[in-house]
C-alpha cells in the first residue's frame, strides 16, 4: 500500500474581497473512511442540513468500499480475487469504470501503474503481514509471473471483468480514494453545494470558486515538514503520492515501498513525493502513483508529451528539497519566499 502525502487546505484570507461583516464561516464535515480520512469544506451561503448531508456522503464511501475494499471479504473485488474462474465476472458499473481507467493508465505509463501487483507487495512485506523483508530472488520471480494487467480485461455492457491466468488478483487502492472524491463532489453539485473541496486521504477534488470569487488555495506538503508551495485551483483535482513515510532499512540500505512492477524490486532513488493536477481526482491519483516509479526524468518526459501537470519533489543528500515540474506547477508564481522557484534538470537515471 502506498503512503499518502497529505495536501493541506489553506483557508487564508477566507473572506477574499467580501465585507468582513458579511463573511460566512465555511461548513466543515469530516470523518474516517477507506482506512484513512475524509475532510470536506463547503462555502455555499444558505442553511444546510449537515447531519443528513454527512449521511449521504458516507453512503457514497460505503458503496465504494462494498465494491473496492480488499479488507471486506464480501466486496466485489474480494470475491473476484478469491474466485478461480477465468470466465467473465459480473461487477458494478462503477467497478468496471475504475478498472477501465486503471488499464488505460497502465498502457499510458508503459505498464508502470500495475493494479495486479499484490503478490509482489506481499513478498516484500508491505501488505497485510507487515513483516518487511528483502525476499529471495526466487520469490520475486514467482510473484512477477502472477502479475500483469495485460491478463485483465473489462467490458462495460454488461459490466464485468475477466482474467487470463489463474490467481491473478487486483487492487484499486491507487484509484479508489480519488474516485471517491470525484463522486462526493458530484453529490455536492447535485445538492447545489458547488463551492467545495473534497479531500479523501490526500486526494482532492475542488469545486467552483469560493463565493467571494477567489480560487481555493491548496498547500502541498514538503517532505521535510511544513509547506513546499501553494496552488490555486477551481473545478479541478490534485493528488499527491509519497514514499518518505513507508520504508524499511536492512544492513544500512533503505528500501522504499515504491515497487517497480517490471523488475520486482523497489524503485531506485524514488521521489519523495509526486503531485498531479487533473480534472479527475481518480486519474490524478493513478498518475501520481505511476510517476513515483517512473521518476522525474521519464516522468517529466511522459508528462510533457501528454500535457500533464506534474511536480516531483526530491530530497538531496544535503537534506534540501528539489522540485522538478511541468505544466501548471512550473507556470505558477511562487508565493513561498523561502523556496527556490528555479527548476533544475531532472537527475539522470
Amino acid at each position: 500500500m502506498r503512503s499518502i502525502c497529505v495536501l493541506i487546505l489553506l483557508l487564508l484570507n477566507w473572506t477574499g474581497n467580501r465585507c468582513p461583516a458579511a463573511a460566512q464561516e465555511p461548513l466543515r464535515i469530516n470523518g474516517p473512511t477507506m482506512g484513512s480520512y475524509y475532510s470536506i469544506v463547503i462555502d455555499t451561503p444558505g442553511a444546510t442540513e449537515t447531519r443528513q448531508l454527512q449521511q449521504e456522503i458516507e453512503a457514497v464511501f460505503a458503496r465504494i468500499n462494498s465494491m473496492m475494499s480488499t479488507w471486506d471479504g464480501e466486496s466485489e473485488i474480494s470475491r473476484f480475487n478469491n474466485s478461480e474462474s477465468l470466465d467473465w465476472f459480473p461487477v458494478s458499473r462503477e467497478f468496471a469504470e475504475v478498472t477501465q481507467e486503471a488499464l488505460r493508465i497502465h498502457e499510458l505509463t508503459n505498464g508502470t501503474l500495475e493494479i495486479t501487483i499484490a503478490p509482489l507487495i506481499e513478498a516484500w512485506g508491505f501488505g497485510r503481514s507487515g513483516k518487511k523483508k528483502v525476499p529471495p530472488e526466487q520469490a520475486i520471480n514467482t510473484a512477477l509471473k502472477s502479475i500483469g494487467s495485460q491478463h485483465l480485461h473489462v467490458r462495460q455492457e454488461p459490466p464485468a471483468i475477466r482474467r487470463d491466468i489463474p490467481g491473478l488478483q487486483i487492487s484499486l487502492n491507487s484509484l479508489a480514494p480519488g474516485y471517491a472524491a470525484d463522486l462526493v463532489s458530484e453529490l455536492l453539485q447535485k445538492r447545489g453545494l458547488s463551492r467545495h473541496v473534497v479531500d479523501v486521504g490526500g486526494e482532492l477534488h475542488v469545486g467552483m470558486a469560493k463565493s467571494g470569487g477567489d480560487a481555493w488555495r491548496l498547500g502541498v506538503e514538503s517532505p521535510l515538514g511544513g509547506l513546499h508551495c501553494a496552488v490555486e485551483l477551481t473545478d479541478n483535482s490534485i493528488a499527491t503520492s509519497g514514499d518518505y513515510r513507508n520504508f524499511f532499512v536492512i544492513n544500512g540500505r533503505r528500501y522504499a515501498h515504491v515497487l517497480n512492477p517490471h523488475t520486482g524490486y523497489p524503485a531506485e532513488d524514488p521521489p519523495a513525493s509526486v503531485s498531479v493536477i487533473h480534472r479527475s481526482a481518480m486519474t490524478a491519483d493513478a498518475i501520481a502513483t505511476a510517476m513515483m516509479v517512473l521518476g522525474p526524468q521519464d516522468g517529466l518526459e511522459l508528462a510533457r508529451r501528454e500535457k500533464l501537470d506534474v511536480m516531483f519533489l526530491m530530497v538531496t543528500t544535503e537534506g534540501q528539497v528539489q522540485e522538478f515540474s511541468c505544466g501548471r506547477f512550473s507556470d505558477r508564481e511562487s508565493d513561498m519566499p523561502e523556496k527556490d522557484s528555479s527548476t533544475p534538470d531532472p537527475p539522470a537515471e
